[in-house]
């Protein structure tokens, strides 16, 4: 593979920044863009900062055209482009420059076309479950400034389809059917996201409060981005940025990172704390130490970001 021709691509919304060799250009972000891209480049492995964001639809084309399609993670794009020095400030050349001079020296992660799937259906999903919550909420405010009392709290059941598909009023009615219809939509973006699943993330199951939905969210928003357990952390928001000064020696929570990792990591940790065993024990001792709840949880966190990214770096 290393004598292989490499290309970097830096992605956007409208166009793609293409180097390989000692030529630079840019195509247009559609179908004649990428089949000009292809020609241009000729036969070459690709290395795509973003390929699961604003490159998806290209790294889905040149998949398809039996092109070797592989993920680069911005912040190794930055730390390449301040070691060395290719383009001075940010800008679109540098970029794609770096990504191929230093893409046949690693060992990157390919992209594959079922785990773009997999990321679109969990898109996907996410927005049913936003609108489903948008309705439920207006029906509740309906009823609340009607005087009407609501007999069941949780409004996402079978029973409740049924419930809020009966009444006289035609708002009420109508947007129990339309729950009924997202329902039936999640239900079969669950199956779909069961299926595309790779098997070796099912191991992620075995921990305690990690259902198959939220190992596929951990795959897919880390798949290209693996580096050390040291960078994951810090991708993820686990772990504490330093803020030391002079003896003083002291730490601040990270509110960088993927915050959707975050929020996975919380409940784990948090899941952890009251119903597994080793998690609840190593969360007792955190507080005998004389750390807070919070700390405590923040602590085992951290030590989950390491078993699982023992499971999802062989993935």
């Amino acid at each position: 593979m290393e004598n292989t021709n490499w290309v970097g691509v830096d992605t956007h919304k409208d166009t793609l920044a293409c180097y390989t060799g000692n030529k630079f250009k840019e195509f247009k972000t559609t179908p004649q863009g990428f089949e000009k891209a292809l020609k241009w480049a000729g036969e070459a492995n690709w290395a795509i900062e973003g390929a699961y964001c604003f490159g998806k639809p290209f790294a889905n084309y040149l998949i398809k055209n039996n092109c070797k399609v592989y993920e680069i993670n911005p912040y190794i794009t930055k730390s390449w482009r301040c070691a060395l020095s290719a383009n001075g400030n940010k800008n679109d050349y540098g970029d794609a420059k770096v990504i191929s001079i230093f893409s046949k020296n690693l060992k990157l992660q390919e992209i594959s076309l079922k785990t773009i799937e997999l990321k679109e259906r969990i898109t996907a999903r996410e927005l049913v479950i936003k609108e489903r919550t948008k309705l439920i909420n207006s029906i509740k405010m309906l009823c609340y400034t009607r005087g009407i009392e609501l007999k069941l709290n949780k409004l996402t059941t079978k029973k409740a389809e049924n419930y809020l598909k009966s009444f006289d009023d035609v708002i009420i009615s109508n947007f129990g059917e339309i729950i009924e219809k997202l329902n039936k939509t999640i239900k079969v973006l669950d199956e779909e996201i069961d299926r595309l699943l790779p098997e070796k993330i099912l191991e992620l199951i075995n921990i305690c409060g990690i259902s198959k939905l939220t190992a596929a969210i951990l795959y897919t928003e880390t798949k290209g981005k693996l580096t050390t357990r040291a960078a994951f952390a810090n991708y993820c928001a686990v772990a504490p940025i330093e803020n030391s000064s002079g003896k003083s020696s002291r730490h601040s929570t990270n509110h960088r990172g993927n915050r959707k990792l975050n929020s996975i990591f919380f409940r784990i940790s948090m899941s952890q704390s009251i119903h597994d065993k080793l998690g609840k024990a190593y969360y007792k001792k955190k507080l005998s130490e004389g750390k807070t709840p919070r700390q405590a949880r923040k602590c085992l966190a951290r030590q989950l970001v390491n078993s699982i990214f023992k499971i999802l770096k062989n993935v």
